[in-house]
Order: structure tokens, then C-alpha cells, then sequence
């Protein structure tokens, strides 16, 4: 039987990867894409000459499906919306942490659809991912707290039964995944497919600083924090100086003052890990399973060795043995 996140997204795994600022660049996009699975550029808060010059890199590299994220905030939409509708990427991967408005929802799907744009929604709420499928989204991604980056309260083991019984389109788990493990318990949990993001960063391809990437491969089991909760929007991080002095303040203030305090201290703290290698002051946002993580990897590889072990688990005749 023809699975069907590759059926609607034309491609040949159903294997997503997760739209990371300072990672998600052109060559990692286009060897995702080229490897079989859907690279997405992660330029979500990128200005339009870097959006336009990623995805014109993109087509350069390959002629295969891809992606780019696109956030669901209305000021931004009215910048990025139409310039998309004029790059026209086969994809967008429609982000958004909590709360998607309906209306807005109902009248970008249609303008992105009837461009010919296919939509991936990703949602943390089994709320937002029920409202995204009635508006028209494509596939639907549920992130549970275990990933990287932007984090919510509920686990991957529990959203995605959850959303498997409300899901229609093809639904792809994400959260806590990074080989065919990971892949083949979503997929029993009642998921379509995997979207990995952490697993990604030690991709050759990306241009993450190298020492970024040793401090991934260094980082040991309970080596992550959740910072951010006074702000609304917390976050996984590898834990270092920043995410100590992050959780003091949100401590010792009142939330909206630590929640000041915070995005203050915050901005820029991606670009300078990913970029600079300041692995102190900046944010290394990645998931639970980074223990796992332990080699520089084409992403070919990543992608094979990920889909050929999870063939191998589903495929096993296995009993309980009563």
C-alpha cells in the first residue's frame, strides 16, 4: 500500500525535516530533497531577499519537492503571504504554537492551494491541528514536548494517538525521533510518517558552526532545559550558561518582568550558537533524544539508515508470547 505522505507530497519517504532557523539552509534543503524525504528551508522570520534567494539556491540544487516554513501571524503574512504565492514553493510549512485563527487560516489556504502550493501544518494542540485540517491543510504534523525548539506540555506517545483518531489527510509525528526507532513507534502510534529536526543538525550538508555540532555530539542524557515558560513560548535547549541564567530570572521575577528580562536575552542567542559558536551564550535548541546523536552524517544516510531500520522493526512477526 502506497504511503501517504509520499503520495501527497511527492516524495519517496515519508520523512519531513523539521524548518530550523540557521540550520534549514539551501544544501541541506536540497540534499534532504534529493535523498528522498522533504527538505524544508527554515526561513520563517528571514527578510524577502533572503527568502528569495534561499529558495531560488533550492531550485538550483535539485528539481525535487521541498519546502519553506511560514509563520500565522498576520503581520507577517502580509509580507510573507504574497511573496510566496510569487516564489511558489511546492510546499509550505505552516507554523504556529498555539491558538490558529480560523478565518485566516480558511483564506490563506485557499490563496496558497490555488497557486498550486501544497500545505503541512504543524501543530502542538490536537485543537490547532482538527481546526488546520477543516481549513485545508494537506498533512498535518503534531509536535509533542520531547523536540527541540518551541515545546509544549504534552508528550509525542500522547498527541499522536490523539490525533490519529481525529486526523483524516496524512498525519506525521515529530518530537523525540532521530532513527527507525523513533520513525516505527510513531508510525504504530497511528502516524503516516516522521518529521526529525534534531537529527538534521549534524547533517554534513547544513553550515552550522563546527562547534555547534560538537556540542551536540557531547551532550549526554538530561543534557537539555526548558526555558522561556514566563514568556508564553518555552523552548528546549542544550543546557549552558544562558539557560541557567534564563531559569534564575524567571525564579526571582514576577512572570511579565522575567518574561521581559528574558526575550531581551534571548534575541540573538540562536544566530550566535549556530553561527559563531558561542555555545555559552547562544542556544543550542534541540530535542531529548540528542543523546543519540553522536555522528557527522551526509543527510542521505540520515534519511536511508532512519527508513531502512524502521522496515526492519515493522516488518518483524513479533508476539507477546502468550
Amino acid at each position: 500500500m502506497a504511503n501517504r505522505v509520499c503520495e501527497t507530497l511527492g516524495i519517496r519517504y515519508p520523512v519531513i525535516q523539521g524548518a530550523m532557523a540557521w540550520c534549514s539552509n539551501h544544501e541541506l534543503v536540497a540534499a534532504v530533497s534529493n535523498a528522498g524525504g522533504l527538505g524544508v528551508l527554515g526561513v520563517g522570520f528571514a527578510p524577502p531577499e533572503v527568502i528569495r534567494e534561499e529558495v531560488k539556491k533550492v531550485r538550483e540544487l535539485t528539481d525535487k519537492p521541498f519546502g519553506a516554513n511560514i509563520f500565522m501571524m498576520p503581520d507577517m503574512l502580509k509580507v510573507t503571504s504574497p511573496l510566496f504565492l510569487e516564489l511558489c514553493p511546492p510546499v509550505l510549512y505552516v507554523d504556529i504554537l498555539a491558538n490558529l485563527d480560523m478565518d485566516l487560516a480558511i483564506h490563506h489556504f485557499k490563496l496558497w492551494h490555488d497557486a498550486g502550493i501544497k500545505i503541512v501544518f504543524k501543530a502542538s494542540f490536537i485543537s490547532d491541528a482538527v481546526k488546520a485540517q477543516e481549513a485545508g491543510a494537506d498533512v498535518i504534523i503534531v509536535k509533542g514536548w520531547e523536540g527541540g525548539g518551541h515545546v509544549t506540555d504534552e508528550t509525542t506517545m500522547v498527541l499522536v494517538p490523539q490525533a490519529a483518531e481525529l486526523i483524516k489527510v496524512p498525519l506525521v509525528a515529530s518530537g523525540g525521533i532521530a532513527d527507525g526507532r523513533g520513525m516505527a513507534a510513531g508510525i504504530i502510534l497511528g502516524a503516516d510518517g516522521c518529521e526529525m529536526g534534531s537529527a538534521f543538525l549534524l547533517a554534513e550538508e547544513n553550515n552550522l558552526h563546527p562547534a555547534f555540532k560538537q556540542k551536540v555530539i557531547e551532550t549526554g542524557d538530561m543534557g537539555t532545559t526548558i526555558t522561556g515558560l514566563s514568556t508564553g513560548e518555552p523552548s528546549r535547549m542544550v543546557t549552558n550558561a544562558l539557560s541557567k541564567r534564563i531559569l534564575q530570572i524567571e525564579a526571582e521575577n514576577l512572570r511579565a518582568e522575567a518574561a521581559k528580562i528574558v526575550a531581551e536575552m534571548s534575541a540573538g542567542s540562536l544566530r550566535r550558537g549556530a553561527t559563531t559558536g558561542d555555545l555559552e551564550e547562544g542556544a543550542v535548541m534541540i530535542g531529548q533524544i540528542v543523546p543519540l546523536l553522536r555522528k557527522i552524517r551526509p543527510a542521505k544516510e540520515i534519511i536511508e539508515s532512519t527508513v531502512n531500520e524502521c522496515e526492519a522493526i515493522l516488518s518483524r512477526h513479533m508476539t507477546l508470547g502468550l
